[in-house]
């Protein structure tokens, strides 16, 4: 029996972008198994992993007497789970062959309204080497939920259904109920409407902004920071500013872009886990959520100043969660398009899941595969899309590295690639010379596009 559920804003987001209709924004979580595989233990993983978390057997629909998208959860719901076998000969070509037979599967559409939002791919490269991948559709899982995945799988594999797992304490409708209660408050709403009152969420773009709704391409560029500072560079400034990571590279993004500011104030949406509690941290969801930080870069201030001024803006927003419906409705410029014009996805990599390193079960090796995507994909304007999306990552050392998406009808490679190097630029400045004001950090030639 199908159960109907409130759905998250980002969902309804998803679903009115597309009419309920085929899209590819998908996520993956994969996992290579090296050792005598048993294919029965795999499908009883997979439909172990579908019992345990809802998300895995949710679609989205609309009522009849509302517009609004809606969440439904089949009782039971067995996924499809593909088999493919690469004959290549050659162990270089093999590789090749397989990593594209799963980039084909992580950007094969789901249909939101009428089909599962997640499915299996199980790739045989030699009998004792294969990898298992999980798609899903972001409706329904984020990057949080692919490490849940890799964690579980070995043990649901070795175990089935009698693996020792707690059964999760919370699922997605839970976290949709959350938002809808927040959405109803008006102490939240009157929060962020005076927080919100001169933000300057627009930057100067030109050309102008695609319509909502228009198919966009976003070509992934390696951010160039492997030959940049460290965290550790930056620990006295942190310590000195009370400072996380996540305000030094904003306040650093700030001022790589502040030539485009129309004011001195510039708002960037900052992607939150939304995985603080405990509880939650084995949920299954597209949990994660954009929260709006305006950044103050008046008076000509030095790296330091900023690090301390963004630094405060972090800690205030964070402080007072609200779904973008929210946010949406609170911002000044309204219009049409993506809520953020640059966001911010910093994520710091730990031993977070099990699978983050290899392990041995049922005499198998696991280890993590890392499933993202490799081309320019297209989707419709959603409120998680923005005109420049950094995504950034630290390993356990401090290593900084990333990647920037654009929205290739705005900016081609040339253009996007150079406003990494801008942002690498200020980021050694903020490392090496704190006590520089915003109008020293850089050179003309480095600001130049």
């Amino acid at each position: 029996m199908n159960q109907l559920h409130t759905a998250t804003h980002y969902q309804r987001s998803l679903y009115n972008a597309t009419g309920g209709q085929a899209s590819g924004v998908n996520v993956g979580a994969a996992i290579r198994m090296r050792g005598p595989v048993d294919p029965e233990r795999i499908r009883g993983a997979l439909d172990a992993l579908t019992a345990r978390h809802e998300a895995l057997r949710t679609t989205l629909m609309r009522q009849d007497t509302t517009d609004t998208a809606h969440q439904v959860i089949s009782d039971q719901f067995p996924l499809e789970l593909r088999e493919v076998s690469v004959p290549e000969p050659d162990e270089e070509q093999r590789e090749t062959t397989y990593a594209a037979l799963l980039q084909a599967e992580l950007r094969r559409p789901f249909v939101l309204e009428s089909s599962p939002l997640a499915r299996a791919a199980l790739v045989t490269l030699a009998h004792d080497d294969q990898v298992f991948a999980l798609i899903a559709h972001h409706a329904v899982m984020d990057g949080w939920s692919a490490g849940v995945i890799r964690d579980e799988f070995p043990r649901l594999y070795e175990y089935g259904t009698s693996a020792a797992l707690a059964p999760p304490m919370l699922h997605l409708v839970d976290y949709a109920m959350w938002e809808a209660g927040l959405a109803d408050d008006p102490a939240t709403r009157e929060h962020w409407r005076a927080a919100l009152a001169d933000a300057s969420p627009r930057l100067t773009f030109p050309p102008g902004m695609p319509a909502i709704g228009a198919i966009v391409r976003t070509t992934p560029h390696p951010l160039p920071l492997d030959q940049g500072p460290t965290l550790s560079a930056f620990r006295s400034l942190m310590v000195a500013e009370q400072a996380s990571p996540t305000a030094v590279l904003l306040a650093a993004l700030a001022a790589s872009l502040s030539d485009h500011a129309t004011s001195e104030r510039i708002t960037f949406g900052v992607m939150r886990s939304n995985r603080q509690q405990r509880d939650i941290r084995g949920t299954v969801g597209f949990l994660a959520g954009h929260v709006p930080v305006t950044v103050d870069l008046s008076g000509d201030p030095s790296c330091e100043t900023l690090v301390g001024r963004t630094a405060h803006a972090y800690d205030r927003a964070i402080s007072r969660p609200a779904p973008l419906s929210v946010l949406r409705s609170a911002l000044p410029d309204n219009r049409p398009g993506p809520l953020f014009d640059v966001s911010l996805n910093y994520s710091h990599q730990q031993a977070r899941h099990q699978t983050d390193a290899i392990v041995m079960s049922g005499g198998v090796m696991f280890s993590p595969f890392d499933l993202a995507h490799s081309e320019p994909t297209e989707h419709p304007w959603w409120d998680g899309a923005s005109l420049l999306d950094f995504q950034i990552r630290s390993d356990p050392a401090g290593r900084l590295s990333g990647t920037l998406v654009a929205d290739a009808h705005m900016f081609g490679g040339t253009p996007a690639a150079r406003f990494g190097e801008r942002f690498a630029a200020a980021l050694r400045g903020f490392a090496d010379r704190p006590t520089d004001r915003l109008s020293d950090l850089l050179t003309p030639k480095e600001w130049a596009l």
